[in-house]
């Protein structure tokens, strides 16, 4: 009589077991709920830990394993192009290890908003502040490690007068600073050689070429901080040319020109130049920068030709906007120049027939003994270089004002 009793009144506490167990949620449940949490996880945290060169391989990483999440919901022939694409995938994130392993002997580690994209001149500063900036080789030794202000125009700061005529300076990383502190930039260099009475601005970021300059004068970009304007200084050299070329791959978001009639005339972004197909090779691996770019590099005559015509319009425009002559610092590259057939002495003479004032920024080794002209490890200038050319600046400038008299 008493075992009846017992199973009847176990019954209920049996029955709630079987239903515990018919509402906890399955394995492949638990999987599709769970797959793609962590790779929203995985996205955040690319997203928001400093830029490296693994940032590509990473990205493919996470589009691979959502592809072949994808691929294990569905079913026929939609099934099998996710397999196909989930395996082109993992192809390319293979071979970005290798690119990095084999090609990438430094790695540069910025915080995510340093440079962020921006129209119109494609990628700046993300916000005002203090950006740090830490470069390593492959061995994982610091290379250099720096901080970059960054003011509220969204430009390198300078410390200078605030209300006083503007001498603004333009160009890529060796203009902007890259590597060194706020106070071991060219601008800075310059503002204390003329012991701060000019008001200086630092319209340079790192990667720029000159048609980032000439689109920020077209658009009225720099017009905020240019005033009372005195002298416009652009820093250039012959690698500037596959810049204006839409060559590197990392000038995609660039504006782009091309030449008609003789004259730079804008035509969208960089990689509007490629097929589609190019297009997302050089936007997501590293294939076109190893294997395509190379063949593209070199200064041909056409190439050239932009790169001169930008160079010339950019002069002529700060005349017609700010009624201001326009220096160009000249790095020259006898390296690269060297396998042309054209000569450094060419190119500037073309600079000053487009009505350039030309600083060649020569500097001899010899007269630094001791001293570091570039960072070593990294090849950008240092602050012992920039104040060499803020001199010859100052002078250019003292020349500029005494022929105008």
């Amino acid at each position: 009589m008493s075992e009846p009793a017992m199973t009847q009144s176990s019954m209920p506490t049996v029955d709630r077991k079987r239903r515990l167990f018919a509402a906890r949620p399955s394995p492949g449940t638990l999987a599709t709920i769970v797959v793609p949490l962590l790779i929203a996880a995985g996205t955040a945290y690319v997203a928001m830990t400093p830029h490296s060169y693994w940032d590509r391989f990473h990205g493919l990483v996470l589009a691979f394993a959502g592809t072949v999440y994808i691929a294990v919901l569905i079913r026929g022939r939609l099934r099998d192009a996710m397999a196909v694409i989930a395996s082109l995938l993992l192809c390319l994130a293979a071979f970005e290890v290798y690119s990095i392993t084999t090609y990438v002997t430094t790695i540069d580690i910025n915080a995510p908003d340093h440079s962020v994209s921006r129209a119109p001149l494609g990628w700046g500063p993300g916000h005002p502040g203090v950006f740090h900036h830490k470069k390593v080789d492959s061995t994982g030794r610091v290379l250099l490690e720096v901080d970059y202000t960054i003011d509220e125009h969204l430009h390198r700061r300078v410390l200078s007068a605030a209300d006083a005529p503007t001498v603004a300076f333009a160009g890529g990383s060796v203009m902007f600073g890259s590597g060194i502190s706020d106070a071991d930039t060219l601008p800075q260099a310059f503002a204390d050689a003329t012991a701060r009475r000019l008001h200086v601005v630092n319209l340079a970021f790192s990667g720029y070429g000159p048609q980032q300059t000439l689109r920020g004068l077209e658009l009225g970009v720099f017009d905020d901080v240019i005033t009372q304007p005195k002298l416009f200084i652009v820093q250039t050299g012959p690698a500037y040319i596959e810049r204006t070329a839409c060559i590197t791959a990392d000038i995609d978001r660039a504006p782009r020109y091309e030449l008609v009639d003789g004259q730079p005339v804008f035509r969208g972004k960089c990689i509007g130049r490629w097929p589609l197909p190019m297009q997302a090779l050089v936007a997501f691996s590293s294939l076109y920068r190893v294997f395509v770019e190379p063949e593209l590099e070199g200064a041909q005559p056409a190439k050239i030709d932009l790169f001169v015509a930008v160079m010339a319009r950019t002069g002529a425009l700060v005349r017609e906007k700010y009624g201001v002559p326009t220096a160009v610092l000249y790095l020259r590259d006898n390296a690269y120049m060297g396998r042309t057939g054209y000569t450094d002495d060419q190119l500037i003479q073309r600079l000053r027939d487009g009505g350039l004032v030309v600083i060649d920024g020569t500097l001899d080794m010899a007269a630094f003994p001791g001293q570091n002209l570039y960072i070593p490890g990294d090849g950008h200038p240092t602050g012992v270089a920039n104040r060499a050319w803020a001199a010859l600046v100052k002078n250019t400038l003292r020349d500029i004002e005494a022929n105008a008299h």
